[in-house]
């Protein structure tokens, strides 16, 4: 009588090589332990205790290949691994299963603290279930959205991704959710759900659109800052508005109060995209030194990091200290970011007469943490 090798033997050997180093070992071993189905269970939560983060990510592709409904809570254990790319492909893979007891998972990552790629691929993973039918998905995506302290970009990602199931939400479901999202103070968001309640296709507000609003009077700190956000998630694409608008303002001497702030915003824009292309205006503005707008300069010269400000900088200091504190964070930022040393040819062309004040402002940068 032939001698049959012990099934539990086959496992074990198997799960040896899926803590390989080398990937075509754990591939292979994948593949065997998938023919296996719901049999490598328990000893593949043994194996995951003392797993590598490439060898979670193994046993995730084995867990997805068994349909067994037992597979489906060791996979929801990896969603809060310490390993993000471990967590994303576990939120993946239990989002895929069309089963409801993945909802309360990929809820607590969504409301919690993890890392906003992680939070994203949970928010999609919701809307996936509640795609096939897991009603109870939508509580903590609605949550979300309407949350104004939120991510904007991460509220934007569900509202698109809502919008696009097929079949749709119920008119019902979805109507009220937008209409109050057409309230919100971010105007990517209330853009978008706008448009998407006026039966349009929901298509986010344009650049120019929110270059417009960004130089609008009357614009509270607040809503810059919201707009400012909304330009930057717009990427390079946005830089040419802003960059035509900054010129529409004309020369910076004899400039209004509003064509100051509307200026000031706008650097504060570019430098968010962390464009350099009109840093000569920015220069220029600093030495000007318009007092009501000088937070949002110094701002946008920090976010820059170009060392041709410093000079601007130490005078801006020499004329009022008050603006120390805020002139010494913008210096700490460029030192980081350009590796500003005393000998440097930035720090060289201070004018002698602001030097005093330079050397004050280079002490507090040192104490400065750079944002």
């Amino acid at each position: 009588m032939p001698i049959v090798p012990s099934r539990s033997g086959r496992i074990q050997e198997l799960l040896g090589r899926l803590a390989s180093d080398a990937a075509a070992e754990r591939d292979s071993a994948v593949a065997g332990l998938r023919l296996l189905a719901a049999r490598v269970l328990e000893p593949l939560g043994s194996f995951l205790a003392g797993a590598s983060p490439a060898g979670r990510l193994a046993a995730l592709e084995v867990l997805d290949g068994i349909e067994d409904r037992a597979a489906l809570p060791p996979i929801l254990d990896l969603v809060r691994d310490e390993d993000d790319a471990v967590a994303r492909r576990a939120i993946e893979a239990a989002s895929a299963r069309s089963d409801p007891r993945a909802v309360p998972a990929l809820a607590a990552v969504l409301t919690g603290p993890a890392p906003g790629a992680r939070r994203r691929e949970a928010a999609l993973g919701l809307v996936r279930l509640q795609a096939t039918g897991a009603v109870e998905a939508l509580d903590p995506l609605a949550a979300r959205l309407l949350d104004e302290r939120e991510d904007p970009g991460l509220r934007v990602a569900i509202l698109e991704a809502l919008q696009a199931l097929d079949p749709p939400l119920a008119p019902a479901t979805l109507r009220p959710l937008l209409k109050r999202l057409a309230t919100s103070p971010d105007p990517e968001v209330a853009g978008r759900a706008a448009s998407a309640g006026a039966g349009r296709s929901g298509q986010a507000p344009s650049s120019a659109r929110l270059v417009e609003l960004l130089v609008s009077p009357g614009q509270s700190p607040e809503a810059v800052a919201t707009t400012v956000a909304a330009i930057a998630r717009r990427g390079a694409a946005a830089i040419p508005e802003l960059v035509r608008a900054l010129e529409g303002l004309g020369p910076l001497r004899g400039a209004s109060a509003a064509s100051l702030r509307a200026r000031a915003a706008l650097h504060d824009a570019l430098a968010a995209l962390d464009s350099r292309v009109a840093l000569y205006d920015l220069r220029e503005a600093l030495e000007a030194g318009p007092r009501a707008v000088m937070p949002a300069l110094l701002r946008a010269a920090a976010r820059s990091g170009d060392a041709s400000v410093v000079p601007g900088l130490a005078r801006a200091v020499a004329e009022e200290t008050a603006l120390l504190d805020a002139c010494a964070e913008a210096l700490a930022a460029i030192v980081a970011r350009e590796k500003l040393r005393k000998t440097s040819a930035a720090v060289k062309a201070v004018r002698p007469e602001h030097r005093t004040a330079f050397s004050l402002l280079w002490e507090r940068a040192k104490a400065v943490r750079p944002r």
